[in-house]
């Protein structure tokens, strides 16, 4: 009963996951879309996560207390701070260089958790384990296809940068997501987030909430379905998975992102994306049948 009580709640984790990576896949197109109406990268970036704090706060207050412990508090300062400089590391490479190439460069972080994972808290990731991190790791190679053109230098290096504090992120989640309401960690994750990124706007001066009024439903993208349904579906797979586990499942994400990227911004689909993407759901389908933890 009880295995068969823990083997449910992992396959409710990684369906949690997958669900996350497929709706942060959105993010490159809607930045891409506030790019082109002229909105830079700081003032989408405080909008997108000031439009998603209010949201979920709006949804989170009627059902839970706001409070947190001091430790808690500080913790959850702390993702903010992570997630605004992954988020800008990202949205910024990914306006230099191919979507789905940032994509990949941030999805080496898998790897990174599981090696972290492995040196700070001991998780083994067994056979299997690399098996699906193997798979995961192939198909997004062969999902994202090699760009037509030499990309950008600073591009890459930013990509890469984004994958490091994406790693460092996901340790701090399954540490700090314990005893916390998925929601309430999300709304304090993204009020974190939007008061980080006002600050640096109004103290850049680079907040121009002018060309943003004519970019709202791009904006409005960022924050629901790039924000509030991923970041609250990967803290609620996190209280039922490990890190490492969750870092796996959430491979889908680049995947996704190519595809998107092949049907909106033109930047092609062909039988090397289909087998990657056919690798990567090998991979999500290898860990979800495992009956031991990673």
């Amino acid at each position: 009963m009880a295995a068969a009580a823990g083997h449910r709640r992992r396959l409710e984790g990684i369906a949690l996951v997958v669900l996350s990576g497929c709706s942060f896949a959105t993010l490159a197109i809607f930045n891409r879309m506030a790019q082109a109406r002229g909105v830079d990268v700081l003032t989408t970036l405080t909008f997108r996560f000031g439009l998603a704090a209010l949201c979920l706060w709006a949804v989170t207050l009627p059902r839970h207390r706001p409070g947190l412990g001091r430790r808690k508090a500080l913790g959850f300062l702390l993702m903010g701070a992570l997630f605004v400089t992954e988020a800008g590391l990202f949205f910024v490479s990914s306006r230099r260089i191919p979507v789905a190439l940032t994509s990949l460069l941030l999805y080496f972080y898998p790897a990174l958790v599981m090696l972290l994972s492995w040196a700070l808290k001991g998780e083994r990731p067994g056979g299997v384990g690399l098996l699906a991190l193997v798979l995961a790791l192939a198909g997004i190679g062969l999902a994202v296809g090699s760009p037509a053109q030499r990309p950008d230098t600073l591009g890459l290096v930013l990509g890469l940068a984004s994958s490091l504090g994406y790693s460092v992120y996901m340790l701090a989640g399954s540490r700090l997501q314990a005893g916390v309401p998925p929601l309430l960690a999300t709304a304090w994750i993204s009020t974190c987030a939007a008061v980080i990124f006002l600050g640096l706007s109004l103290g850049s001066g680079s907040f121009h909430p002018g060309p943003a009024l004519g970019a709202w439903p791009a904006l409005l993208g960022l924050a629901v379905l790039g924000t509030v349904v991923p970041v609250f579906t990967l803290m609620a797979g996190l209280a039922r998975i490990t890190a490492t586990q969750a870092s796996i499942a959430s491979t889908v994400e680049p995947m996704a992102t190519a595809a998107m990227g092949a049907l909106w911004l033109g930047e092609g689909l062909g039988l090397g994306q289909l087998a990657g993407g056919a690798l990567v759901i090998a991979a999500v389908l290898l860990l979800s049948v495992r009956r031991t933890s990673s």
